[in-house]
């Protein structure tokens, strides 16, 4: 199952409970907008649907439906068979920068744009390092710029507004099918927040391993 460029949607819910019925776990292939903050969709996945991921590796993932998944007891959810309109948000891109004057914000812009791109994003590619970059690229210049050709222009805007949040930082600019942010005056740096890497045990393996070294010993004991 894939979710791409919309994330976890309603009918999505359906069709994991629907697989649910025949296997005891869905493999879900994460692409697109959703992949910068993986962390986020894993929460998601198993605040919505009540199971387990027990396996990532990249933007793939393994959801455990539980021991005592009853498919008669599941939620209802009803078919979607239309998209909701998208609310209206404010402007992502303000005409001056907090605390620039309008002539310092055009200069900014100019110079963003000018910057050597940090990396190009491939459409419906895996992003979930794309802020971990962003910060490492805030540590030598107060400008980075990201090459979004070829994606679509309300992809490459929910990219820089989750930037915005995660990093956290200043959108300067989308011109150009870029992505252009700046770290601001007063920018310290973050340290990344502990997440699964992309391969690792979701269990406590403290007693695991402790059993593990307590057979070693054992084994060198009776070696000797």
């Amino acid at each position: 199952m894939v979710a791409g460029r919309d994330g976890l949607t309603h009918n999505m819910l359906s069709e994991i409970h629907n697989h649910w019925k025949y296997t005891e776990a869905v493999r879900i292939k994460c692409m697109g907008v959703p992949t910068v903050d993986m962390k986020n969709v894993c929460f998601q996945l198993e605040d919505k649907l009540f199971g387990k991921i027990i396996f990532r590796h990249g933007g793939t993932l393994i959801l455990y439906r539980g021991r005592n998944y009853n498919p008669r007891k599941r939620p209802v959810i009803p078919i979607m068979l239309w998209k909701p309109h998208e609310p209206v948000y404010p402007r992502l891109i303000k005409t001056t920068i907090d605390g620039l004057s309008i002539e310092e914000t055009k200069a900014m812009r100019k110079r963003g744009l000018a910057v050597p791109a940090l990396t190009k994003l491939a459409k419906n590619g895996y992003y979930a390092h794309l802020v971990t970059m962003v910060r490492d690229a805030f540590l030598l210049s107060e400008l980075v710029r990201i090459d979004c050709q070829g994606l679509e222009r309300s992809d490459y805007k929910k990219i820089g507004c989750k930037l915005r949040d995660l990093v956290p930082c200043i959108l300067v600019t989308f011109d150009k099918e870029q992505i252009v942010v700046w770290r601001g005056k007063d920018y310290k740096q973050l340290k990344d927040g502990y997440f699964l890497k992309d391969q690792e045990s979701f269990d406590d393996d403290d007693d695991g391993g402790d059993l593990l070294m307590d057979e070693d010993k054992e084994h060198n004991n009776t070696s000797l």
